[in-house]
């Protein structure tokens, strides 16, 4: 046997694990980049639907409407719409704003609050 390793024939095994470890941490840095991507673009969704729920809801209080419960759900989701309307003095206007929070999350995740100004005076809802 020949006690010469010849420089030509390739990769050792220590070679070769050290390259598929640096290559596996390289994959899992990647993938968890990835995962964190997609969850940032589904929270930024939501918060885009939320804010539709809650741009309807105060056209509807506007127009003097009550919410329909149809209205509070949007793209395969509930969401939970809290309204709560107080008096500007002296303007004959009322503030109402619109918090909007995933159902199955309980009205303490609000994604969005949104607030407008009505001649109407409602109480909260």
């Amino acid at each position: 046997m020949n006690a010469h390793r010849n420089r030509d024939a390739g990769f050792t095994l220590i070679e070769t694990l050290v390259a598929l470890t640096v290559l596996s941490v390289g994959a899992m840095t990647l993938l968890t980049a990835v995962e964190r991507h997609a969850s940032a673009s589904r929270m930024l969704a939501d918060r885009i639907v939320a804010r539709w729920v809650a741009e309807n809801a105060l056209a509807a209080t506007t127009l003097g409407l009550d919410v329909a419960p149809r209205w509070r759900s949007a793209m395969g989701i509930d969401w939970a719409v809290r309204l709560e309307a107080r008096g500007l003095p002296d303007t004959g206007l009322s503030a109402v704003t619109a918090r909007v929070a995933d159902a199955a999350e309980g009205p303490d995740a609000e994604l969005v609050s949104l607030t407008g100004y009505t001649t109407l005076t409602e109480t909260t809802q």
